[in-house]
């Protein structure tokens, strides 16, 4: 193998050629543009839901979410009980980190989703947002744990809300945007030093900032800004978050050059960026109106009751089941992975504690009937839901039967709420208008990728590519075999003639991931609590 082998990865946590054309036009991005004009780029399709967890799994393992486990920030729901978070641990796929690692090549890791807890690997590895505020164990080997800095932080919680009609709006989106800016130039100065102290023929770098931009000001930067919004504010605002792209390109210019003139530069997006929906649609209350989910008729005077007990007897009561849902009579119930994306569960007996729907025949046609009108949805004679699909259409792999029994992804109008069973319950009708923590931009599906470098030919715009296809792509880019359990071929296509010609594709048999588990990625349940607050000021979790 040539010793000039190389790669690096900069990972734009929800970057989208929709934005990133823009800013280019308008001179904020030199470095970007030159690389793009250099290679050649295209949109790269995500998972479902096209979320950073399941994402970026499917990026360090060339696999889908049925192989890797991974399907949203928690794991299956326990009975009726929302699952604790993924980590680390939870996938159940070997990683770039290990195959590249374990071929006597040296890894560098940074941030990627999920990495806490830390792996031991042949380079190094910083954890990423599951960590907990103020972790000490973020960082392997232990040793480099200086390099980071004293006051190292890995994500930013938001403002609870950021809405435009608020009289603090543009002091508190101001402040976060400055801190925001801050913590993107800290990444790029311990991510050199990281490349300095151990220098790896595979580095992989993730950069939050794009996601945390655009979940707030997306129409600040692609329209005239959010509804009831100054427009002097607006346009400040927006200079504000450019300067942040503007930082981006730079440190994408200083990674590259820090790599070396001999290295493949990949730029990629776990998935791409939107408008925000214009109403809410709640499943679960559409369930209860067609009979598959059962309400206590007696609910209100149960949650008025349990209200007035003391403090102590009213936490233990003041459950769902207690107050809200008969399960012993439901059929179904739904459960929000991002904001467009979520998985529609059926109480089957033997699986859940009190289920109701046998396995078999009337699994598979209330699973079918209920698909079926879901996908007939209409508010307004506008169809609801995009897709609407069995597990095992979407998934392929051991672990699909993990994955809820219908996945559900809405139209770009409308959009889900993370607040679980209560207020979908509370309402009186399945639709409203989308009003949710000052958000301007969701999730799209489309990401991108770019790739640039003295073995990629100056092709331009290509063709859609899965993100599984990545992790095959850079094990060929490194003269590696690649495990046949990968779920998409290499994209050898973009290499000059010589440099294919020096890459042969070889696969090798598919080793399994020892079986690890959940149990213990956190030391306390004080950190949990910690995470579990950043990802709800983010909009991922209820």
């Amino acid at each position: 193998m040539s010793a000039t082998r190389r790669v690096t990865v900069i990972g734009l946590d929800g970057a989208t050629f929709n934005l990133l054309d823009r800013l280019r036009a308008a001179g904020d991005m030199p470095e970007l543009d030159r690389l793009m004009r250099a290679g050649c780029h295209g949109e790269l399709r995500s998972t479902f839901p096209p979320l950073t967890p399941p994402a970026w799994s499917s990026f360090m393992t060339g696999k889908n979410p049925g192989k890797h486990g991974v399907v949203s920030f928690r794991r299956p729901p326990i009975g009726y009980r929302t699952g604790d978070f993924i980590s680390a641990k939870s996938l159940r796929a070997r990683t770039l980190w290990e195959i590249v690692g374990e071929a006597g090549l040296r890894v560098g890791a940074i941030n990627v989703v999920p990495s806490y807890p830390v792996q031991p690997v042949n380079g190094f590895m910083v954890a990423c947002m599951l960590s907990p505020p103020g972790a000490q164990d973020i960082i392997y080997p232990r040793e480099f744990r200086p390099l980071l800095g004293d006051d190292y932080v890995i994500s930013l919680e938001p403002p609870k809300q950021l809405v435009a009609t608020d009289p603090d709006y543009r002091t508190q989106a101001l402040d976060y945007l400055g801190r925001l800016r801050r913590l993107g130039l800290s990444r790029r100065e311990v991510a050199l030093r990281l490349m300095e102290k151990s220098p790896c023929d595979l580095l992989a770098l993730i950069l939050y900032e794009p996601d945390r931009v655009q979940h707030f000001f997306w129409k600040h930067l692609v329209g005239s800004g959010p509804e009831g919004g100054d427009a002097a504010v607006v346009a400040e605002l927006a200079e504000a978050a450019r300067a942040i792209y503007r930082d981006l390109d730079q440190t994408i210019g200083a990674i590259v050059r820090a790599a070396g003139p001999d290295a493949t530069t990949l730029i990629i997006s776990d998935h791409g960026f939107g408008d925000a929906p214009d109403r809410f649609v709640y499943v679960n209350r559409w369930l209860a109106d067609r009979g598959w989910l059962h309400v206590h008729r007696t609910w209100r005077l149960r949650l008025s009751a349990v209200r007035r007990l003391p403090d102590r007897l009213r936490k233990r009561l003041d459950t769902v089941e207690n107050i809200f849902v008969d399960w012993s009579r439901t059929v179904a119930w739904c459960d929000a992975m991002e904001t467009r994306s979520a998985g529609l569960w059926l109480n089957v007996k033997g699986r859940q504690t009190e289920g109701c729907v046998e396995p078999g025949a009337e699994y598979e046609r209330l699973r079918d009937e209920i698909r079926a009108a879901l996908a007939d949805l209409r508010d307004d004679g506008r169809p609801v839901f995009d897709v609407v699909a069995r597990r095992e259409d979407v998934y392929e792999g051991p672990v699909t039967e993990q994955a809820p029994d219908l996945l559900l992804y809405c139209k770009p109008s409308h959009g889900l709420r993370f607040n679980g069973l209560r207020p979908e319950l509370r309402a009186r009708a399945p639709f409203a208008r989308f009003v949710e923590y000052g958000f301007t931009g969701a999730h799209q599906p489309s990401g991108i990728y770019i790739a640039a470098g003295p073995s990629i030919a100056p092709l331009g715009r290509r063709e859609t590519k899965p993100i599984e296809a990545l992790a095959p792509t850079i094990l060929a880019l490194l003269g590696l075999p690649i495990p046949d359990g990968m779920d998409a071929p290499p994209m050898i296509e973009f290499l000059t003639p010589e440099a294919r010609e020096a890459t042969p594709v070889r696969y090798v048999a598919d080793t399994a991931r020892a079986e690890g588990g959940d149990e213990g990625a956190y030391e306390s349940e004080q950190d949990r609590e910690q995470v579990e607050a950043r990802l709800r000021a983010l909009g991922y979790v209820e």
